[in-house]
């Protein structure tokens, strides 16, 4: 180590966190409950993050700023722009209530017990409650004396009622005392509890490469303008006052989280110097801010987060969902580790914060894809690239494009998570209360599997799905062995081009591998102490890295995820810490795809065919695909050439060659070796297959040496 009155049973298709079960923070000694009771038994156990709120047959929306709190033994999830909430015995099967009375903006959400009570808009000061949140009805109880933006209602144990808000960035955090005896109207004056510190604290910087979409549409971000601190939430554990904000905005990957302490609900409050306590930007799925931490009932904590997301070249915000603890020394940390790889619902495993990774590795990541068609610009490798602001988009919407992954040899299959994106939809994803028309039915796939690419076994039929499914998410029944998987459309709503963000599949937890790095580099920015960058000696068929950091050896509670490196620049320390670091590789058990040298320098070129003497088409052959097909081939003289070479073949093709029912072939020939210096490592052939009207000639690559 280095120094919702409608009702739906819906499900929460999605994820959380990692676990540290195999790795150091197994040493982790969080207070544990004194005792557990398990909440799930029956499968699915398992979610994976991004989160996808499903909303029944309507369509899907932003969801941000979210609010779990447990009331009457329910947890009930509120979330911004919209009027109405979920409520679930177990964090897993959900039921939406609508509810037209409450304010749906930013929410603040209180049970004292007996009522659930609600706030939240800027512009509307009403506070509601209900006793019977389940019904939908609520009733107004109260008027703010101010507009508190980004409001938190926290009830203490005692019964007292405090506010504390805050969302600037030039004003402060505040809390004042509540009188609800009194409409919930100020006691006493409102006290200033802290301001942002970008200086001193690194996560808390805005920087340009870390913006993921402007908010701006009229000028761009000014290196002198302060950062974001908002979204202040107080969650009380073990008598100490956890005060959580969020920094910085939802547009940039290091959107995030920190912790401030107390010994009472108005302060002074004491910065954790072990701070971010949720920060992710490395990954497919980035940012880590503006939510909420709660209690379940086993009393372990969960942080549930919004996430910056990107569709249709428009920017919004979705969930996520980290376990959470208080360590034996008071200190509050989350586990971000593996925050997109498939996680256990609450309720399943003890001690979250460190046994909550299923070992589901991801094994799609940087392999091989077949695709139907492409849309220039957006390749085939985008849709297994670990990046969600890229995707693959076939050339149509039609029933039948396709993607097929090689895993590059068997492996057991657990869980797969396919992410859709929206290329030229006719409709924006949408936001707030009013939303367009909802329909029946929207993306619909198939997905196969096969251990030979030959035969097929269907894996998932969502042919008819009805759920506007962003990211959507499924645990399998029991694993499955296969080395080939492939994602078909069935159908594309709002006539918009099949896109897929990442075609994501996990398994192979019994030969992962994971191997702590001995050789590890620091340097500390001596001018700027909020930096640091890292260099390690890298782990052979390591698909990535784990980087913790932390400032104890046995407290390394923050991280980031690597892959295709072995260095990393860090920006999040806080500038007044020493800090120690470790780095652990992992393998899932299989090898990345690697593009061969030489298909990018030298082994491709454009060939073109002519038929008696005027150009017909050309192509750019590439090792890695093996088969060229022209098309529309009618009887005559043909030459194959590459462009600005030689002929490669001469010769006239018949109408007894080219007009047949049967697909046979009618001509083969090998046209050339294929290699690199004095290897030959393949041929050029080409073949002949009639058809009704006219044939195909077809150019073929075969390769039969590495």
């Amino acid at each position: 180590m280095y120094k919702l009155s409608i009702k739906k049973i819906i499900r929460l298709a999605a994820v959380t966190l990692i676990t540290c079960s195999l790795f150091s923070c197994m040493s982790d000694k969080s207070e544990q409950s004194k005792s557990f009771s398990v909440q799930i038994t029956d499968k699915p156990l398992t979610f994976c993050n991004p989160i996808t709120l499903d909303f029944g047959t309507d369509r899907a929306r932003r969801a941000g700023e979210a609010v779990v709190a447990i009331h009457q033994d329910d947890y009930y999830l509120f979330i911004t722009g919209l009027r109405g909430y979920w409520y679930s015995g177990n964090m897993r099967d959900w039921t939406y209530v609508d509810a037209p009375d409450i304010p749906g903006g930013c929410p603040s959400v209180a049970s004292d017990g007996e009522r659930l009570i609600v706030s939240g808009d800027k512009s509307r000061r009403d506070v509601y409650a209900s006793a019977d949140p389940k019904s939908g009805v609520w009733e107004k109880v109260g008027y703010y004396d101010r507009e508190y933006g980004d409001a938190d209602m926290f009830i203490d144990d005692d019964g007292r009622y405090y506010m504390y808000w805050g969302w600037s960035q030039i004003l402060p955090f505040q809390v004042v005392e509540l009188d609800p005896d009194n409409g919930f109207k100020e006691k006493g004056k409102p006290v200033t509890l802290f301001f942002g510190d970008y200086k001193s604290h690194g996560f808390e910087r805005r920087r340009p490469e870390d913006v993921i979409f402007s908010i701006f549409s009229y000028r761009d971000y000014l290196p002198e303008e302060n950062p974001w601190i908002e979204g202040p939430w107080m969650v009380k554990h073990n008598g100490k006052y956890y005060l959580q904000y969020a920094a910085i905005g939802l547009e940039l990957s290091t959107y995030s989280h920190g912790i401030y302490v107390a010994d009472n609900p108005m302060g002074p409050f004491k910065y954790s110097p072990h701070n971010p306590l949720t920060f992710k930007t490395t990954g497919f799925m980035v940012g880590a801010g503006h939510g909420s931490t709660f209690h379940d009932k086993n009393g372990q904590l969960w942080t549930i987060v919004m996430i910056p997301s990107f569709y249709g070249g428009r920017g919004s915000g979705e969930l996520a969902l980290f376990p959470t603890a208080v360590d034996a020394e008071g200190v509050m940390h989350s586990n971000t580790e593996f925050g997109d790889y498939p996680q256990y619902y609450p309720g399943i495993k003890e001690n979250a914060v460190a046994n909550n990774f299923t070992g589901w590795m991801l094994l799609s990541n940087k392999k091989y894809v077949e695709v139907s068609s492409t849309l220039e610009g957006y390749g085939p490798e985008k849709a297994v690239d670990e990046y969600f602001l890229t995707h693959w988009c076939a050339a149509t919407g039609d029933p039948g494009e396709y993607m097929k992954v090689d895993l590059g040899k068997i492996c057991d299959i657990y869980a797969v998570q396919v992410n859709f994106d929206r290329h030229d939809a006719k409709l924006e994803m949408g936001r707030g209360f009013r939303m367009p028309p909802s329909l029946s039915q929207y993306q619909s796939y198939t997905v196969e599997v096969s251990g030979d690419n030959e035969n097929w076994s269907m894996l998932i039929d969502k042919s008819n799905n009805t759920v506007d499914n962003r990211h959507d998410y499924t645990e399998l029944a029991k694993p499955v062995k296969a080395r080939y998987v492939k994602l078909t459309n069935v159908f594309t709503h709002d006539e918009g081009k099949f896109a897929v963000k990442d075609f994501r599949i996990f398994g192979n937890p019994d030969v992962a591998k994971f191997t702590k790095v001995k050789d590890i580099m620091v340097v500390r920015d001596p001018d700027d102490p909020c930096k640091a960058k890292l260099l390690w000696q890298p782990v052979d068929g390591a698909d990535g890295y784990v980087v913790r950091y932390g400032i104890q050896p046995d407290k390394l509670y923050n991280d980031y995820l690597v892959y295709d490196d072995y260095t990393l620049d860090i920006h999040s320390l806080n500038r007044d810490q020493e800090y120690y670091f470790e780095v652990e590789a992992f393998d899932s058990g299989t090898d990345y795809f690697h593009e061969k040298t030489r298909q990018t320098m030298g082994i491709g070129a454009e060939i073109e065919l002519f038929r008696d003497r005027e150009m017909l088409a050309r192509k750019m052959i590439v090792e890695g695909k093996n088969e060229y097909v022209f098309e529309n081939i009618i009887p005559g003289t043909y030459q194959l050439r590459h462009t600005f070479g030689p002929n490669m073949w001469v010769g006239d093709l018949t109408k007894e060659q080219l007009i047949g029912s049967d697909n046979q072939v009618t001509l083969s020939e090998k046209i050339s070796d294929l290699g690199v210096g004095t290897k030959v490592l393949g041929q050029l052939n080409i073949k002949v297959i009639p058809g009704k009207e006219n044939g195909k000639f077809v150019v073929t690559l075969n390769y039969d040496k590495p």
